[in-house]
């Protein structure tokens, strides 16, 4: 990315409303290193959880610089996370023999290693997205069938695989999104909710489904005794958090301490040390400077896709629902590494990629004479 910033081949411009505050988050990571818990950590941290996606974000940008090079990365985005579902769904379901009861890519004698169920849905939630856009785009530009239904498969397949791993924060992030990109159309909003009611009553259909969405499966979950762990941790360092570095919280020898405070009935008998929320998650490890400087991101990411939508009408939509979605998610299952980050930087980039577009059409005159 320096490379290219540096040489005079190609232009390269760091100008977007989000260098400030990713400028302004690095340098409080920087700053954090002073009241680390873990130092080495966190230096390597920065480096490869922070810096690493910040080179996402730019060089999506740079390399996808149009409306165009949105559609582009958007169908990159949706054929390869739908050959990935389908590969999970076949060879989870098929190939090892589990029932479709068992959350796909986890089950009581088998995991996915390199792709946590909670994980992956922040990628198919996200092509879900991008899909019923494109989808929408082609109907209007008349594409031909067969592209369609291409289209249509990877639809399916990554709604399957979102479903499949009966993820709740995803169910529900997903149902926003759609909510958000079909808000302005009642027929396609009902049609689309419609369906995904039909899968989620075939799916919740076996007892065990069932008893996962159940209240007494919500308010009993062990995520309420990480919560309460974490924020005894927040209440130690509230400012400048841990440090920016995540081995820290991964061990159950430090966090026994912040364990034994959880009142006794809300404690998780696991000892489950992940937040399994990004929001918690940053609070401890940046505090509240830390916290509000992602807040900053959000809204003018937000900010951005609503200033994109003068242009680019349908894809800011997209991109604002999508966006949306994610930070739902983000609730429930960490964000700050892995594909999860990186899908986070790649809906910053896509907005970025939009909201230049729309700027450049604004600041386009006129031909002489008038409007053409």
């Amino acid at each position: 990315m320096l490379v290219l910033a540096l040489s005079k081949k190609k232009a390269f411009s760091w100008s977007t409303p989000l260098t400030l505050p990713f400028a302004m988050l690095a340098a409080w990571a920087a700053v954090g290193f002073f009241f680390a818990l873990d130092r080495p950590n966190t230096v390597h941290d920065i480096v490869s959880h922070l810096l690493k996606y910040y080179a996402v974000y730019f060089l999506a940008v740079q390399f996808y610089p149009s409306q165009k090079g949105f559609d582009t990365l958007a169908r990159i985005i949706v054929a390869s996370t739908a050959l990935f579902s389908i590969g999970a769904i076949v060879y989870f379901y098929a190939v090892l023999g589990h029932a479709f009861s068992e959350r796909l890519g986890h089950s009581g004698s088998y995991s996915f290693s390199e792709m946590s169920t909670n994980y992956m849905c922040f990628a198919t939630v996200f092509a879900a997205v991008l899909a019923f856009n494109l989808l929408l785009k082609e109907k209007r530009a008349r594409v031909r069938a067969s592209a369609r239904v291409l289209l249509v498969a990877a639809l399916a397949s990554v709604l399957a695989a979102t479903l499949l791993t009966q993820t709740r924060g995803a169910l529900i992030a997903l149902a926003a999104g759609i909510v958000v990109l079909f808000l302005s159309d009642r027929r396609r909003l009902i049609a689309a909710l419609a369906g995904l009611g039909v899968f989620v009553m075939v799916l919740f259909a076996s007892p065990e489904s069932a008893a996962r969405f159940s209240p007494q499966g919500i308010l009993g979950n062990e995520r309420i005794s990480m919560i309460l762990m974490y924020l005894e941790m927040v209440q130690e360092r509230p400012v400048a958090g841990i440090g920016f570095g995540m081995e820290i919280p991964q061990q159950q020898d430090y966090m026994k301490q912040y364990y034994d405070r959880v009142p006794e009935r809300y404690r998780d008998s696991g000892f489950h040390v992940s937040p399994h929320n990004f929001y918690l998650d940053v609070l401890v490890r940046l505090g509240v400077v830390g916290f509000f400087l992602y807040l900053a991101i959000a809204l003018i990411a937000f900010q951005m896709a609503l200033q994109a939508m003068r242009g680019c009408g349908g894809d800011a939509r997209c991109m604002f629902a999508a966006w949306a979605a994610l930070l739902i998610q983000a609730f429930f299952a960490d964000a700050s590494f892995g594909t999860p980050a990186i899908v986070f930087y790649l809906h910053l980039a896509m907005i970025t990629i939009l909201w230049r577009a729309s700027q450049e059409e604004k600041a386009t005159p006129f031909p002489a004479g008038g409007v053409a």
